[in-house]
């Protein structure tokens, strides 16, 4: 007759714990990690985080990652990074020829505005305040999107 060897663990999806029946090996294995941890607690100081104080809260029920998520993984961030390229490509398009030079110069290659300037022999000033003007009507554009 086999022995069960049953763990209890927090399953994130479903936000419970539940038991969970595991090989004798990955039975023993967790176990000794749970003293190792115990053990390494007892090594910090006050003033750090121990490792185990990583895998959940006080009352178990979340997990506490924090400083390893990623919000440039996370799904809503991404199709919005994707709706907003959209969106100013959108905008870029509606953008006369002479302006999308200027925007283009200034954001894409890097130039200032003076050194467009003096590459088209308009006065940096008024360089400025077309900036300012395009700027506007494609934030105006995306705000209307």
């Amino acid at each position: 007759m086999s022995k069960n060897y049953t763990l209890n663990v927090y399953n994130t999806a479903s936000g419970e714990y539940e038991d969970v029946e595991v090989t004798e090996e990955v039975y023993n294995i967790y176990r000794r990690t749970g003293w190792n941890m115990d053990k390494n607690d007892a090594k910090h100081s006050a003033n750090s985080t121990p490792f185990s104080s990583l895998i959940g809260g006080d009352d178990g029920v979340y997990e506490n990652f924090s400083e390893f998520i990623n919000d440039g993984d996370n799904p809503l961030h991404i199709m919005m990074d994707k709706l907003s390229c959209q969106m100013l490509r959108r905008a870029l398009d509606a953008l006369s020829d002479k302006e999308y030079c200027l925007i283009s110069a200034i954001y894409i290659g890097g130039k200032s505005e003076r050194e467009y300037a003096e590459e088209t022999g308009i006065p940096p000033m008024t360089i400025h305040d077309r900036k300012v003007r395009i700027l506007k009507k494609i934030k105006k554009f995306m705000d209307f999107e």
